[in-house]
């Protein structure tokens, strides 16, 4: 099969390198922003003239929430398309617009509101001091300007409201748009699946299949540090038998939503399992998350990638089936990750060599086995002065790499990672979280019985 990879900041390039090198398929990679554009370089062939593969049964794969115009147009041409449409970017973008989706589905929704201004931010929180609230970032400003208040009097989130506005720079992050939600005291879970424009794709008990999983968004152990993207997730393969997957995703709003809006690709609801027995929809995932592909599509994947993809774009009743044990994947980064703003070349790990270890000693190029759990993000493949094959960071971005497995039992499963890391690669600056899938363990039990 033939795949075009269009990616915005080369986030699924570890999707398309899977495609290419191990699956065997024809694909060309396109990534948009001009800073990102030598991820891959060496690895997968790429092409940035797009618009002459149309018409040539080309599978469209996209990332982001910002090419839904672009898919749409594309299925309008007779294109196959997955990853998205405009109707799922604004739903993702614009977070009151995913609440109000929530509550037509019947999810027990906290307080939320939008704000394009601090001074009525500040006045919002003064007059609700007994509520306990969380500062989501919204459009393109970056993850760690997020807050979630810590005291009950709300000071703490007072204080960076107001610090917030002294520095926020719109030449940097747009105009002032964030939102405040009621915190809900309770177990962060999301579950996922694949729908192909009309319907759940299923396995082979006919059942609607898919994956809880449990993110880790603090860049350090314990839940510390900045949030950031993500820095690891647990999954666990199921399908519409499981009460905590039904429950989340089978109802018929949601599926009524994604009918209407032609969406096709991964879909995912991010909930909170409240201690008092309800269930709040957090935010919705119209697109490839990250690092989450690394595992759904990849190595959690029972059906060939590229079977799956093709029939999510082309709107096929294909059968998918899914590890339905334990899973996990782990975010390997380095300077400046979490930061997401401008710094001196000399503050990131531009340059840096990716070192492949085989039982913790360099070796050339990697095995076929360590492709099935390495997924490169931020590399060039090319030749150091000796002629030997050298991967290097070509961005200033420090997200590097995510390595994956899978097992029976999440503290298994972690230190088999870990372990598999420190044997397997190595780059100067690195890091990881430890803890993964540690507030996971907790209800173990619940999901070995589902």
């Amino acid at each position: 099969m033939k795949f075009f990879v269009f990616s915005e900041y080369g986030e699924i390039s570890d999707l398309a390198a899977h495609l290419h090198l191990t699956e065997g398929h024809d694909v060309r990679l396109y990534i948009t922003d001009q800073r990102y554009r030598r991820i891959a370089d060496g690895i997968v062939p790429k092409t940035t003239e797009w618009w002459e593969f149309m018409g040539k049964d080309w599978v469209w794969v996209f990332d982001s929430c910002s090419f839904g115009k672009l898919q749409d147009y594309l299925r309008e041409q007779g294109e196959s398309v997955v990853g998205g449409c405009a109707a799922g970017d604004e739903l993702e973008n614009d977070r009151q617009l995913g609440q109000d989706w929530f509550k037509a589905a019947r999810f027990d929704q906290p307080t939320s509101q939008n704000f394009t201004d601090f001074e009525d931010a500040i006045a919002f929180v003064e007059e609700n001091r007994d509520t306990l609230w969380i500062m989501k970032q919204c459009a393109d400003a970056p993850k760690h300007l997020s807050h979630k208040g810590h005291f009950p009097g709300s000071e703490d989130m007072l204080w960076h409201l107001r610090e917030m506005k002294k520095s926020w720079s719109e030449s940097e992050f747009g105009p002032v748009n964030f939102d405040l939600m009621e915190v809900v005291d309770g177990l962060e879970i999301a579950a996922s699946a694949f729908w192909n424009g009309e319907d759940w794709l299923r396995n082979s008990r006919g059942k609607a299949v898919g994956f809880l999983n449990f993110e880790e968004k603090k860049s350090g152990n314990g839940d510390t540090g900045e949030t950031c993207g993500e820095m690891g997730t647990t999954f666990v393969g199921v399908d519409e038998d499981d009460d905590w997957f039904s429950s989340i995703l089978m109802r018929p709003a949601i599926a009524e939503k994604l009918r209407e809006i032609g969406f096709r690709g991964v879909y995912d609801c991010n909930c909170i399992m409240a201690k008092d027995g309800r269930l709040v929809a957090l935010e919705p995932t119209m697109r490839f998350g990250v690092p989450a592909t690394s595992y759904e599509l990849i190595e959690g994947l029972e059906t060939p990638t590229g079977e799956l993809l093709s029939a999510l774009a082309k709107g096929l009743n294909r059968k998918v089936e899914v590890y339905p044990g334990v899973g996990m994947v782990m975010c390997v980064v380095a300077k400046p990750f979490p930061l997401e703003v401008d710094v001196e070349k000399e503050g990131t790990s531009l340059g840096e060599k990716l070192w492949i270890l085989e039982d913790g000693r360099p070796i050339n190029d990697f095995s076929e086995e360590q492709r099935a759990h390495i997924h490169l993000f931020n590399f060039e493949r090319g030749e150091d002065e000796s002629g030997e094959v050298c991967y290097k960071v070509p961005t200033e971005n420090g997200h590097l790499l995510t390595v994956t497995g899978k097992g029976r039992y999440v503290a298994l499963v972690r230190d088999e990672l870990i372990h598999y890391i420190k044997q397997n690669v190595f780059v100067s600056g690195m890091f990881y979280r430890t803890d993964i899938g540690h507030r996971v363990e907790a209800v173990e039990n619940e999901l070995e019985m589902a």
